[in-house]
């Protein structure tokens, strides 16, 4: 194969590290992290507490940091989410016209996928709509090699390598889907730039061996290119509704935690009185550090879900064959 020509068999593979790291930023339920993550802050305020390094007496500065300070950021908070959620209720919102657009658009890549794959229609399910392409990139692959096989056509080697690949990346995307995926899961299989690289590819075999090329086998490329681009295509539009799902979200459940926090920041304010505190001493290095882990709970939720719709941004900020680096 020349060294102009590169192709991708598989989709990313990660290490030990990586999956790790991108259970974190994308894969994990964002509770979940979000959870982790306020745990990890009740435990530091717990030891530094029982460590004398911080004071949370009855002469410390708790309660006036609960009642302006932490008070002042869950209203924030609030406030941004109100503000996420409109975001949301904006791409949402559409004139007649931009609406019926976006109807057409995805009714079109249904069709043409649908015709492709020679079936009457193609599945509303993402990871089942993905599965169809990855398959029928597969299957239009192995047309090409029966004609290899049965003498109609006799490919040079680069074809016939690229060929290969391409179609191992076809079955390597349907082997990662499975029933009912959630969209952010299926769009992990695509943050890679697999699609680009051997979009790039078909295109330079289509117009180095066009005129070689019998009309049957022309056809098939055009098909695989189609199908290629149909992947560019779903892997921006699944970002879309995995953002807006994310966003939706995390407006949400702000709104619930915040006003949780809200009420904890006045209750722990409150247990503050003139020189003393209104329960046992020796409970309110318990009380401090749990109620500091409930107002950051809002806090922790933000960045979780901003971490995985930013890791999500710049893993898929390449469209067709542009991939920067």
């Amino acid at each position: 194969m020349t060294p102009e020509i590169q192709t991708e068999s598989s989709v990313y593979e990660k290490t030990t590290w990586e999956r790790v790291t991108s259970w974190m930023l994308i894969e994990g339920d964002r509770r979940v992290v979000a959870s982790g993550i306020t745990v990890g802050i009740i435990g530091i305020v717990g030891v530094l507490l029982w460590g004398d390094m911080l004071a949370v007496g009855p002469d410390s500065a708790v309660d006036s940091l609960f009642s302006s300070g932490l008070t002042a950021g869950v209203i924030t908070l609030i406030t941004i989410s109100l503000s996420i959620n409109q975001l949301v209720i904006s791409r949402v919102f559409g004139t007649v016209n931009s609406l019926r657009d976006r109807l057409d658009g995805a009714r079109q890549l249904h069709e043409n996928v649908a015709t492709l794959a020679g079936r009457p229609s193609s599945p509303n399910d993402p990871a089942a709509f993905l599965s169809l392409i990855a398959q029928t990139l597969n299957a239009r692959v192995a047309t090409l090699r029966e004609m290899d096989e049965s003498g109609d056509w006799t490919p040079p080697r680069e074809v016939t390598s690229a060929l290969r690949d391409i179609g191992q990346y076809g079955d390597n995307i349907d082997s990662h889907l499975e029933d009912d995926m959630p969209v952010n899961s299926v769009l992990t299989i695509l943050l890679g730039t697999e699609y680009a690289v051997n979009m790039k590819a078909i295109q330079h075999l289509q117009n180095r061996y066009a005129e070689s090329l019998p009309d049957a086998v022309l056809a098939e490329f055009q098909a695989i290119e189609e199908l290629l681009e149909s992947i560019a295509v779903v892997r921006q539009f699944y970002k879309t509704i995995a953002l807006q799902q994310d966003f939706a979200e995390l407006s949400r459940m702000i709104v619930y935690t915040g006003l949780i926090a809200f009420v904890t920041t006045i209750a722990v304010t409150l247990i503050y009185r003139e020189n003393t505190v209104s329960i046992p001493p020796s409970t309110v290095p318990i009380v401090v550090s749990l109620g500091i882990g409930v107002v950051t709970v809002p806090l922790t939720l933000f960045v979780s879900y901003i971490l995985r719709a930013a890791t999500v941004a710049r893993k898929t900020v390449s469209v067709g064959p542009f991939i920067p680096p």
